[in-house]
């Protein structure tokens, strides 16, 4: 299965977006906890997530303190818009914790689970894992639009949450890439 490295597919998906959102678009990667980082994601958490789903600043940085820690954030002219992280739950599990975007319908939160897949793909990683709810706030059904693409609920708790995981194939990535970026 041929699919672009992950340099690759940061670069094009900068491409991409600079077109989309008619502005210079950077992204960064970081596997460290800094201040600017954790302010920046608490930016976005706060406008996008509602009081029981965000997170503080201390939470985020006992989060960031987790072995293989993985954070996208993406600039639009020098200003954060979206974020995508986790970090290593086992040796092989990846767990996706939290990812948001302050632009939505323009593809970018679906860029950033590719570009993560594509990650985890070349990191080793066997299966990526997250939590989600059944619904959400605006009755969306959660749960089964995962189901549909490839994730398998792993269990459900009593207060809502499915964790769901996808097994990451060469199969797998090389669907998503193509999916996502038709010509990749």
């Amino acid at each position: 299965m041929q699919f672009p490295t992950f340099q690759e597919l940061l670069r094009k998906t900068e491409e991409i977006l600079n077109e989309t959102l008619h502005g210079k678009i950077s992204i960064m990667v970081h596997s460290h906890n800094n201040e600017r980082l954790i302010n920046e994601i608490t930016m976005i958490d706060n406008a996008m997530f509602r009081e029981e789903l965000r997170y503080d600043k201390n939470e985020l940085k006992q989060i960031f303190r987790n072995p293989g820690l993985f954070c996208i954030i993406v600039y639009l002219d020098g200003e954060p818009i979206a974020f995508d992280y986790g970090y290593e739950e086992s040796e092989k599990i990846y767990f996706s914790d939290s990812s948001a975007t302050l632009i939505e319908r323009k593809g970018i939160g679906k860029m950033l689970g590719v570009l993560e897949l594509v990650y985890l793909y070349e990191k080793g990683y066997d299966s990526l894992k997250f939590t989600t709810e059944e619904m959400d706030e605006m009755g969306r059904p959660l749960r089964q639009i995962w189901e549909k693409q490839g994730y398998k609920t792993v269990s459900v708790s009593s207060d809502g949450g499915v964790d769901m995981m996808l097994e990451i194939t060469p199969e797998v990535v090389a669907e998503r890439v193509q999916k996502t970026y038709h010509n990749a």
